[in-house]
């Protein structure tokens, strides 16, 4: 009895010490707490942030975890900038930066570290610290601070060196051609700069996309931005300023292209409007060579439509007042490289519809050409289907251009009313012997209450020679404009429902687009303003917005 009793208790035993093995198996190890989210801190700096009379040739800032220090050359900016970038490395938690070169005299430097310092195993940056030290007897601490923005679409621009120049006034706009700044910081995402550690005197602000990383503005490609007078900084309210970054454009006229790009198509292209240029032949031209001379809505470019195949070559001159004085000959026999596996080249059309097929009461419907159209037959079998009823032979269109590019529906359009063309193939023909494929339009002619209107009351600034105002998607794509000299009603009528912005460009220059600045004439990019809201258009509604926009 005794003896089964022991065996009893044995396997109570045993089963206990595999209960509890198995809760000891499925145990949760403990989560460590929340994670660290605390940037590193600065325990001790060799010498003191903000120390006097340094004159020494390195720093060491210890901080109170072990640290990373990423594109810390790219991220961390030294003002007043050195020729010499320091050497920078990092032992255990300390960083060391060792100077290369001797430190001016008398003067407060800046390292800002930008986004480099991150702890090791989080990667909590610690961002924008700034470390100042003076080589005389005070640190000083004047600041400037503000944004960068593109001068065209108002967006931030990232990683613009902003820099100052403190000099004798008269002959400080030559320095960012030619001398490195006296400070010296870079723009974050939102195109923010700060820039301490200054000295009371005036400065120069300039930024720059530095293309070849010598802090000059020596190229033409490069962006730049300025501010039209000298700022100083104040120790109690910091200089907000806004700088707009732009392109300069070689204002010398050139022809850039002179070439046979298609088969019958000739093209000129200026790197400048050029109204008055003269693009001609000596040559006698027969009448089969249909010669058709087109050109863009900016005069920059001249397209010679025609005939392929008449001549061989052709003598083109082409001159612009006294800069431009180009003669050569042409030859007419365009290679493609692929015409053995190419289709014949068709003629495209389009029509002027807008979204969804809809068109405006009282406008025409018009078809469009990808080349100039010689002739014109007209098909018997051609469709027009007016809401249900449907007759054939009945469509009929005429030029609506002098170059035969548009052709016009000649028949009354309802409102409030859906049409259906149809038009068989190799009815119009091209100046390059080219015919279509069968056409298939369906339209709608717009009722009252499927459309709306954006009425606005503008202001331009006194003494503005025009204004340029602009109606664009919610993407900024322009849909339309007008120019006004004086205050007036604006109008922008016939839309389709959907969300717009408005926005107006100072014309300055008189020239009806926007114009970039150019430093080296010392002319600002023309100012773009954004109308406060966007404006969201529903169909039968008019926005007739009683505020005046004063620019």
């Amino acid at each position: 009895m005794i003896r089964r009793l022991k065996h009893l208790l044995f396997a109570l035993a045993l089963l206990l010490t595999a209960f509890l093995a198995q809760r000891c198996a499925n145990a949760v190890a403990p989560t460590g707490g929340p994670k660290d989210t605390t940037p590193p801190m600065v325990v001790v700096a060799v010498p003191e942030n903000h120390s006097t009379d340094f004159n020494g040739k390195k720093i060491e800032i210890t901080f109170n975890e072990y640290i990373t220090l990423e594109n810390a050359n790219q991220n961390m900016m030294i003002s007043p900038p050195m020729k010499e970038k320091p050497d920078i490395k990092l032992k255990n938690k300390t960083v060391v930066v060792r100077f290369k070169e001797p430190l001016a005299a008398n003067t407060t430097y800046t390292i800002n570290f930008g986004s480099s310092i991150k702890d090791l195993h989080e990667g909590n940056p610690f961002k924008d610290f700034v470390y100042s030290f003076s080589t005389g007897d005070h640190v000083d601490t004047l600041a400037i601070a503000g944004k960068v923005l593109d001068a065209s679409d108002k967006k931030p621009v990232e990683d613009a060196y902003v820099s100052l120049y403190a000099a004798d006034p008269s002959g400080i706009d030559t320095l960012p051609l030619s001398t490195i700044p006296n400070y010296i910081t870079k723009t974050d995402k939102e195109g923010n700069f700060f820039l301490g550690g200054l000295a009371d005197k005036s400065y120069l602000v300039f930024a720059l996309k530095d293309a070849n990383a010598n802090l000059y503005f020596d190229l033409p490609n490069e962006e730049v931005a300025y501010f039209d007078q000298l700022v100083s900084p104040t120790d109690s309210t910091l200089k907000d300023l806004t700088l707009y970054m732009f392109t300069e454009v070689d204002s010398t006229q050139v022809l850039l292209e002179k070439k046979l790009v298609e088969e019958g198509l000739l093209r000129f292209v200026f790197r400048h409007p050029a109204k008055d240029a003269t693009v001609m032949t000596p040559e006698m031209l027969p009448d089969t060579f249909n010669l058709v001379t087109m050109h863009s809505t900016e005069y920059d470019t001249v397209w010679w439509y025609f005939t392929p195949n008449v001549k061989d070559s052709l003598w083109v001159q082409v001159k612009y007042d006294t800069v431009i004085n180009d003669s050569s000959r042409y030859s007419l026999k365009f290679k493609d490289k692929n015409a053995r596996n190419k289709r014949p080249e068709m003629l495209k059309v389009t029509n002027n519809t807008l979204g969804r097929g809809g068109l405006k009461p009282g406008e025409d419907f018009i078809l469009k050409f990808s080349e100039p159209v010689v002739r014109y037959q007209p098909n018997d079998s051609s469709l027009f289907k007016r809401d249900s009823i449907i007759t054939y032979g009945d469509l009929v269109f005429e030029p609506a251009d002098e170059h035969g590019m548009k052709y016009r529906l000649i028949h009354p359009l309802a409102a409030d009313t859906n049409y259906h063309i149809e038009i068989p193939d190799s009815v119009f023909f091209g100046i390059r012997g080219r015919t279509h494929e069968a056409i298939k339009a369906d339209f709608h002619v717009l009722g009252d209450d499927e459309f709306g209107n954006i009425y606005i009351t503008v202001v331009p600034p006194e003494g503005m020679k025009q204004v340029i105002v602009q109606l664009t998607d919610d993407k900024g794509k322009v849909l339309k404009q007008e120019i006004i000299t004086q205050q007036q009603e604006v109008m922008f009528e016939y839309l389709m429902p959907a969300t717009y912005k408005l926005r107006a460009i100072l014309d300055a220059d008189g020239n009806g687009k926007w114009s970039t600045g150019n430093y080296h004439h010392r002319s600002l990019p023309e100012t773009v303003i954004e109308y406060k809201d966007p404006l969201d258009l529903k169909a039968g509604w008019d926005i007739d917005l009683n505020d005046v926009w004063e620019l």
